[in-house]
């Protein structure tokens, strides 16, 4: 099975990756909000897909982790520069989701 395939806890996922972006470990690369607004974000149903592309500072892989809002999470490796190719669309107003 794989990454994107496995039921993810959005939760735990989101834990994880935090701890790994706030010691080095991987980097964000781009991002529709930070990591602890997406939730906010998706729970609101303003934006259908919230996404963040993070590096890996050892191996230099790039990941995905991506929530919808009629979908299930995902959390993957994606090919080199995919943030860049990526259809960014805008974000809502930070007033009308933030908690």
């Amino acid at each position: 099975m794989s990454y994107g395939q496995r039921e993810l806890d959005i939760r735990v996922t989101e834990d994880r990756l935090a701890e790994r972006l706030d010691d080095g470990r991987m980097h964000v690369l781009r991002a529709d909000v930070p990591l602890r607004d997406m939730m906010p974000l998706a729970e609101s149903d303003l934006k259908y897909t919230i996404v963040l592309f993070a590096q890996c500072a050892a191996c230099g892989t790039t990941w995905l982790y991506g929530l919808c809002i009629r979908g299930r999470p995902a959390y993957k490796p994606v090919e080199a520069g995919t943030e860049e190719r990526w259809p960014w669309s805008s974000v809502p107003e930070r007033e009308r989701w933030a908690r």
